[in-house]
């Protein structure tokens, strides 16, 4: 296929030898595999360029292309915008006889599910293990094969693009949205896992999460509260008792607190000046 591609596509690597012991590796080879690229010999190289030469077309880049893994990518989106006109657009669902209705399927990212499975203690490990076995997929490792927790992911030898393949294929399993500067902000395994973790925690059972849906639903039932002084100064004592056993040590709001709060306030700083 040769494809009217931006110049800076030239980068990618589709030779597997240049005749200068210039030859991709392992992982350079598996990398292309999953994206849809196959490698080209010098032979094939040089001739898709002669052919090019013929061509009226500016920009050209001469690709093996592999539709079978561009479609066995599951989801469109994980598709090369460039590339998705070839896989054809998605198929349309099959109509289903309401006696045989599949049940919807689970939105939940695939890291969430693998993470709620595991108990409390052992999610730190759970997490460690996904990233180090999404680390030796990209990298094209071994499955048996660990991935040192505390040794920085770059050394292990991820490049530029294997590092966006790992942000993007992390992105797609725990949907998050990953910055750029993912593998920059956290370069080992462990750190990596933690953050990913952390960012998931609000979502896991016993998390933050449910607590801070009820604390929607309760906003939503005091802003149909009966709007009278006597109900808003027994609503605010009951709130604030609870904030006091949540944050203790939280500092007073001066612009929510009445008279007495205040002149306990002033008491208190000139107490402890004495």
């Amino acid at each position: 296929h040769a494809l009217g591609l931006p110049a800076t596509s030239l980068a990618w690597g589709l030779w597997e030898d240049d005749g200068m012991g210039s030859r991709l590796g392992t992982a350079d080879l598996a990398r292309m595999a999953r994206s849809g690229i196959a490698p080209l010999s010098v032979e094939e190289g040089l001739a898709l360029f002669d052919a090019a030469l013929t061509s009226d077309e500016p920009l050209l880049v001469p690709a093996r292309l592999d539709l079978g893994a561009l479609r066995a990518a599951g989801d469109r989106e994980r598709v090369p915008a460039l590339l998705r006109g070839l896989v054809g657009p998605p198929a349309a669902p099959r109509p289903i006889a309401a006696a045989t209705a599949a049940p919807a399927a689970d939105a939940t990212p695939p890291w969430v599910r693998k993470l709620a499975e595991a108990a409390g203690p052992e999610r730190a490990r759970v997490a460690l293990d996904l990233v180090g076995a999404a680390v030796a997929e990209v990298l094209g490792h071994p499955a048996n094969r660990p991935v040192p927790a505390e040794r920085g992911l770059l050394d292990l030898g991820l490049d530029s693009l294997t590092a966006v393949e790992l942000r993007n294929r992390l992105s797609a399993e725990t949907g998050l949205r990953l910055p750029t500067t993912l593998l920059f902000d956290h370069p080992t395994a462990s750190a990596l896992a933690a953050h990913l973790h952390g960012e998931l925690a609000g979502r896991l059972p016993g998390g933050a999460g449910a607590l801070l849906g009820h604390l929607d639903d309760l906003e939503a039932a005091l802003a149909a509260a009966p709007d009278d002084e006597e109900t808003r100064e027994r609503l605010a004592a009951r709130l604030t008792a609870v904030l006091a056993r949540l944050a203790p040590e939280a500092p007073t709001r001066l612009d929510l607190a009445d008279d007495d709060e205040l002149f306990q306030l002033i008491e208190d700083e000139l107490g402890g000046a004495e």
